[in-house]
């Protein structure tokens, strides 16, 4: 029979491992959940992309809306409205996965190019601004791209 000392050292070793063990699942599991953010941010721009280029109307919309011209019918508008909604509400998502820090930095920072460049066009911007369904520290990050110099 092991003595009290030897019992204490083995219930210290195996504690330690277990510690280890749940160290290294953490990490696992860390990395998993980056590796999903990543490609849910991937999905959300090929979503985007796909939905305009299978429609030629959307496709023409698109490239109409950018500067709101003001030929556009109420229903064009509208539809201009609904691209651009559903653009921000990706970026808005990919925006708290970075506060929950499952994207990452460089993921994070191509983004933010993105939405900069988006907040740059005149009907993008306004839309925004007057969107009462965004989250205020999203719209507060985007407002701050103003000035920046885009690359």
């Amino acid at each position: 029979m092991p003595s009290k000392a030897m019992r204490e050292t083995l219930a210290t070793i195996g504690v330690i491992a277990s510690m280890i063990f749940v160290g290294l699942e953490i990490r696992q599991n860390t990395q998993a959940v980056r590796a999903s953010a990543i490609q849910e941010s991937t999905n959300v721009a090929r979503q985007q992309v796909l939905t305009i280029a299978a429609d030629p109307e959307l496709t023409r919309l698109e490239f109409y809306c950018r500067d709101d011209p003001p030929e556009l019918t109420q229903e064009e508008r509208d539809r201009c409205t609904l691209l651009s909604l559903s653009f921000w509400w990706g970026m808005q998502g990919l925006f708290e996965q970075r506060g929950l820090d499952v994207l990452p930095e460089e993921t994070w920072e191509s983004w933010h190019r993105v939405i900069c460049l988006n907040y740059a066009r005149p009907w993008e911007r306004r839309l925004l601004t007057n969107a009462s369904q965004f989250d205020s520290t999203f719209v507060a990050m985007v407002k701050s791209c103003e000035g920046e110099e885009l690359r």
